[in-house]
């Protein structure tokens, strides 16, 4: 058993240090000016479900500067997704929207959205979900005390009940949330450029507007080809899904 445990240590480290070390090639080639090489390794190392921010980062600074500003874009987005509030982010995601030809920037959140998302982001659903169970737990506790011990009975208690069961409600909710953020796909990024959009599902219908490479769009219906979106302005209209690369 002992030596099974070591094999499997060793070959996680293998496979740790196998990934840090193609992570420092990408930078390296994004340093030689391989913009495109450097991106399609740090490509490689998302696809493998390495999800880091600082991945995600690099990865839209090497799609930039390669000239593929949907995939430069999508990447800023999912690492602002795993960071809202992280400047660097924001300000290179700000100088990729700048190339989206009929970029439309978004309304900002209000405060309360601003607090929420960065109170969601403290820990990911499974967190917000074991941090339920726990406080479910104290409060179950907390409660047959109150009930069934009369020396434990006092109003410090029963206000710890309180917060506790406050706090378990907020853990669930905010679990709840999390998960459903993070399987919702109804937004995405254009990868092509001078999309026609169109009045209905129907490649022969009437051109709606036209849609830039990089444009965040949100979904609102689809058929088994089309997507209907929904850009920041209010203009709708129906583009083939395959355009969409869905955050």
């Amino acid at each position: 058993m002992a030596l099974l445990l070591t094999a499997i240590v060793s070959r996680a480290q293998a496979a740790q240090s196998n990934e840090q070390q193609r992570f420092e090639q990408a930078n390296l080639l994004f340093t030689q000016s391989k913009y495109t090489e450097a991106a399609r390794t740090y490509q490689q190392l998302l696809d493998e479900g390495h999800t880091q921010k600082e991945l995600y980062f690099n990865a839209g600074n090497a799609w930039y500067k390669a000239g593929k500003t949907g995939q430069a874009v999508y990447s800023y987005e999912k690492a602002l997704q795993l960071s809202p509030e992280d400047a660097a982010v924001k300000h290179n995601l700000a100088i990729a929207n700048q190339k989206v030809n009929g970029f439309v920037e978004e309304l900002p959140m209000l405060f309360f959205q601003r607090w929420w998302l960065q109170l969601q982001h403290l820990h990911n659903a499974n967190g917000w979900a074991i941090g339920t169970v726990v406080l479910c737990w104290l409060l179950i506790a907390g409660i047959v005390l109150n009930a069934y011990l009369p020396g434990w009975k006092n109003k410090f208690l029963r206000w710890g009940n309180y917060i506790v069961g406050v706090l378990c409600v907020l853990y669930l909710l905010m679990a709840i949330d999390a998960y459903l953020t993070f399987n919702n796909h109804e937004s995405g990024i254009v990868m092509n450029s001078h999309i026609k959009a169109k009045t209905s599902p129907d490649e022969n219908s009437r051109d709606a507007f036209e849609v830039g490479e990089g444009m965040k769009v949100h979904i609102t219906d689809a058929t088994a080809d089309f997507c209907k979106i929904e850009l920041a302005d209010g203009k709708n209209g129906w583009i083939s899904c395959a355009y969409i690369k869905r955050l």
